[in-house]
């Protein structure tokens, strides 16, 4: 049958006797959300994520064609055909949404059960979708079936609408609070694009139904409204591909995108007939011109920043590479020298050359002493940069860190008592196993007890050990010189020794409490100080126990 009181459509679904704002409100929204659909999907066919946001564009426009389709045809047939595809496509909407988040949060796959319930959500939509449960009759004055919809069902679908929203809102929170910084600004980017689709979405489509079913409203241009969700999501959509690469989407095929799409929107012009709508479209050709220009401003600025930093970073790599290969280079020139000059110095203690005069042994024991040193001085910036390149390999297993401390401690009391300090040690009972490498843990806490000793000139140095909340906690404090303000800033870093530790220990390298924190850092701990010029520091080594 043919609804006589309206004019027969041209060109399919053209008619002068609808609302303005119907076409404005639709074929925008049918060509921006396959647009991007498609161009997504033509740029990473095989990703998951792009395959979903096509098939969301996709339902979405069948949806916005059908629905275009009822407003405009005569047809009795026709109308009520494509309007039994309503409840069905808004159905696959919602849970295509859901799945979409799912994939973008997690990068991967959803699980079989997960699968399984989205299918169960979906069954009755397929079983009713063409049933009389769905549309029991048509109305061929008003041309339209809203008095012939099943409430419950229509009710249904609504809140599979209202479920993606609540649904997608919990797990955009629950990701938030485990993301990397750089992730939380997408999550807040796309919680706000596809939220705000699915609620003007779903919620303008219920209430346009439902008040023109029961007579508040003549028609239901209310979902018209509706529809500029869409556009805000592909806004959204647009805004991640170009900040952030969300669907490996090019710099050059962004441009290409926003552009195009400010093409689409201007061709409006060639079809649409009432002034409003002109107005309306030129507005919004002329923000959509004015973001694209901001945006690929910014992605400009982005991308040349990004060149930078990689050109720099490169650079660095290269120094990087030379200072390391001069690293060794002049430490195995200088160590070879230290050594030889070291072997002369010993001969001459040992009688290797003769019997010599004891002001010659006492020179001799001297050059001996600064020959050792140097070799020492070289090996220990040898170690920092390996422990720097990540060349050192750590042969981790379960120690017993109290066994580390013991010994050092015992190696160290003679030079303590050598000087006249009191080294006093402090362990308590309790299980002190960690996941370390020995060698290097006893050369962590040589060199925190050796600098204890250097830098106090009288008094005590006291050591402790105590394990408790998973968590094996080394102390050291000691009654020396202390650290100024100056001097704490660069106390870890990179041949940062103090003016103070060069004044006392002119042999001071800068690089032992810089060793000190790489070897602790590699084993998951922590290191840290506090301290007071004048009133000696306190060293704390942190490491996680193994039970």
């Amino acid at each position: 049958m043919i609804c006589y009181l309206f004019p027969e459509t041209t060109y399919f679904f053209f008619s002068p006797d609808v609302p303005t704002l119907l076409y404005y409100a639709h074929i925008p929204a049918i060509v921006i959300s396959l647009f991007i659909g498609i161009y997504v999907l033509l740029n990473g066919r095989r990703l998951l994520l792009n395959q979903l946001l096509f098939a969301i564009s996709l339902f979405f426009s069948l949806w916005t064609l059908i629905n275009l389709i009822t407003w405009t045809n005569i047809h009795s047939e026709l109308i009520i055909f494509v309007w039994s595809f309503f409840s069905l496509v808004l159905s696959l909407l919602a849970i295509f949404c859901i799945y979409f988040i799912y994939v973008f949060l997690d990068k991967k796959d959803i699980s079989i059960r997960i699968k399984a319930i989205f299918l169960t959500l979906l069954a009755p939509s397929f079983i009713f979708a063409s049933s009389s449960f769905n549309l029991s009759g048509f109305n061929i004055t008003t041309c339209d079936a809203f008095k012939f919809e099943w409430l419950p069902f229509k009710l249904y679908y609504t809140l599979l609408g209202v479920l993606a929203i609540i649904w997608i809102l919990v797990l955009l929170i629950r990701r938030y609070r485990t993301a990397a910084p750089s992730f939380k600004k997408q999550i807040i980017l796309m919680g706000i694009g596809i939220e705000s689709f699915l609620f003007l979405f779903f919620v303008m489509i219920f209430l346009a139904s439902y008040l023109t079913e029961i007579g508040v409203l003549p028609d239901s241009q209310l979902e018209m409204y509706g529809l500029i969700g869409m556009i805000i999501f592909m806004i959204y959509i647009g805004i991640l591909i170009v900040r952030f690469k969300t669907f490996n989407v090019k710099l050059l095929a962004t441009q290409v995108l926003v552009w195009s799409l400010v093409i689409l929107i201007g061709s409006e012009f060639f079809f649409i007939q009432s002034n409003v709508n002109k107005v309306l479209t030129a507005i919004t050709l002329v923000i959509s011109a004015w973001l694209g220009l901001s945006i690929i401003r910014s992605v400009k600025q982005e991308v040349k920043h990004a060149e930078e930093l990689a050109r720099l970073n490169i650079k660095l790599g290269e120094s990087i590479k030379q200072r390391e290969s001069l690293v060794h280079l002049v430490t195995h020139k200088v160590k070879g020298a230290f050594t030889r000059s070291k072997y002369i110095f010993a001969g001459l203690l040992d009688g290797t050359f003769g019997d010599i005069s004891p002001v010659v042994k006492k020179y001799a024991k001297q050059g001996l002493d600064s020959d050792n040193g140097g070799i020492q001085t070289v090996d220990l910036v040898l170690e920092a940069s390996n422990l720097t390149s990540g060349s050192v390999k750590y042969d981790m297993k379960v120690i017993d860190f109290k066994d580390i401390v013991t010994q050092v401690l015992s190696e160290k009391k003679v030079q303590a008592e050598a000087k006249g300090l009191k080294l006093e040690s402090s362990i308590e009972g309790g299980v002190y196993s960690v996941m370390g490498d020995v060698l290097w843990l006893k050369e962590a806490i040589n060199n925190l007890i050796d600098n204890s000793i250097k830098y106090t000139k009288e008094g005590k140095i006291s050591i402790s050990l105590k394990d408790g909340d998973g968590k094996v906690r080394f102390t050291i404090t000691d009654t020396g010189v202390g650290i100024n303000d100056e001097d704490k800033k660069n106390l870890f870093t990179e041949g940062g020794r103090g003016k103070d530790s060069v004044r006392i220990n002119v042999d001071s390298t800068g690089y032992g409490l810089y060793s000190v924190k790489l070897i602790i850092e590699a084993h998951k701990g922590r290191i840290w100080f506090e301290s007071e010029e004048g009133k000696g520091s306190t060293f704390y080594v942190e490491l996680d126990a193994v039970k």
